[in-house]
């Protein structure tokens, strides 16, 4: 939910350089100023754009020199630590071998939520979001977020969104109940009366306004209207609140959008339905916040769509008012390709290397023969914001997506991805 590039190697290589810091000539700025310093990288270069096989819901950290990643688990929520994208994989961090920073058979909350006996069969879509004393006096800190399924359930009041603090600080936790500090113990989303959310609310992530009226801090959720009403009137609304805390709301909840799309409606049926969710915010250059969703099932043609965030006069616009939101007419602007050997490529996160190239972590189906695998895995590619294009949709630039620099997925094993650490 929830921050740039393309192509081959060679000409990302190029572009990724073009972007380091150059050295300057100490007199060429005269002699009160004083020398620019030079900031040196090392290359980490992986062979493809795959960094984990059986990873759904991908959520890639990049801090201090180290990669943490988390995913859509079971029953609990795993982490996988390295200092080399190289080797996040199974075969070096095997599931069982992993930080556990979640544990739902040791979280008191999902019997207060679903009754005594009640166990999970979903840890969705987590989140790691910091938070600072401006943000939140005395609540600073790493947050988890993620989405409880009761076992043996779909009712929506069965799906709920929780949140757990790093008690030391450190990314890899213990993560506790933010009030309590009790270990694995979550605390349910609450409105803006302090009540909690019991209903269908996953997919929380966080958007920031730095300026202005409506400076603060937003979670953005995925809810849903219309279950068991058939075909056209079962959809998913992207919603979005101001917080008053990493877990407690200070407004209602507003729609930013739902599916209007042609590519948002496929894959819904009269039990299946039309898809928009995992709002992730993403801020340009200049100012600029756009947001990339997921849209269409991810059982169908799963991609990513673009809303920008209107300014006036150099403010933001209310970003809880559906029509500050303008979302790009070309959408999908990320999706699978027939030559990429990907189906459901999608669920964005974003995150940027030492020297400022920006990066998505998404997930995917690979096929293999022309049969789609049962599991998806996690995938990284280059992105960046194309200034050039400004149409009315997107007055602010078009974010484009992958190593083929075209709005799809790179093909598998063909594009190596080249990351960049300070020495």
């Amino acid at each position: 939910m929830k921050n740039h590039e393309m192509t081959s190697s060679v000409l990302f290589l190029a572009l990724c350089l073009a972007c380091t810091p150059e050295s300057k000539d100490p007199g060429t700025d005269g002699p009160d100023k004083p020398p620019q310093e030079v900031v040196e990288y090392e290359e980490m270069t992986i062979p493809s754009t795959l960094i984990r096989t059986s990873c759904a819901d991908p959520c890639l950290i990049y801090k201090d020199g180290k990669f943490y990643l988390t995913m859509t688990g079971s029953s609990n929520i795993v982490m996988v630590v390295d200092s080399d994208l190289n080797r996040l994989n199974t075969q070096v961090h095997p599931t069982g071998s992993c930080t556990y920073i979640y544990k739902s058979d040791s979280d008191p909350n999902v019997q207060a939520l679903y009754g005594a006996g009640a166990t999970i069969n979903g840890t969705w879509s987590p989140e790691l979001h910091y938070f600072s004393e401006e943000d939140f006096p005395g609540q600073s800190g790493w947050y988890l977020f993620l989405g409880l399924r009761k076992s043996g359930s779909d009712n929506s009041a069965d799906i709920n969104t929780v949140i757990l603090k790093s008690r030391t600080g450190a990314l890899t936790g213990p993560y506790v109940h933010p009030t309590t500090d009790v270990q694995y113990s979550s605390q349910t989303l609450l409105d803006k009366n302090g009540k909690p959310l019991n209903s269908w609310i996953v997919g929380m992530s966080i958007l920031r306004i730095p300026s202005g009226q409506y400076k603060g801090v937003y979670g953005t959720f995925v809810d849903e209207v219309g279950r068991d009403t058939g075909y056209g009137n079962f959809y998913q609304r992207l919603r979005i609140a101001r917080l008053s805390s990493p877990w407690q709301l200070a407004s209602e909840m507003y729609t930013i959008t739902s599916p209007t799309q042609d590519w948002e409606k496929k894959g819904a049926s009269s039990k299946l339905p039309m898809v928009v969710e995992g709002g992730t915010a993403i801020y340009g250059d200049d100012g600029e916040i756009f947001m990339a969703y997921c849209g269409s099932g991810y059982w169908s043609d799963y991609g990513l769509g673009q809303l920008t965030l209107r300014r006036e006069n150099g403010d933001y616009c209310n970003p809880m008012e559906q029509s500050s939101w303008l979302k790009y007419e070309k959408n999908p602007i990320f999706t699978s390709s027939l030559s990429s050997d990907l189906r459901g490529a999608g669920h964005a996160f974003f995150l940027k290397d030492d020297a400022g190239n920006r990066f998505l972590c998404y997930h995917a189906y690979p096929f293999e023969n022309g049969v789609k695998s049962k599991q998806r895995n996690a995938y990284i590619e280059p992105y960046y914001i194309d200034y050039s294009i400004m149409p009315d949709s997107a007055p602010q630039g078009v974010i484009k997506f992958g190593s083929l620099s075209n709005g799809r997925t790179a093909p598998v094993g063909e594009t190596s991805v080249t990351f960049y650490k300070t020495k």
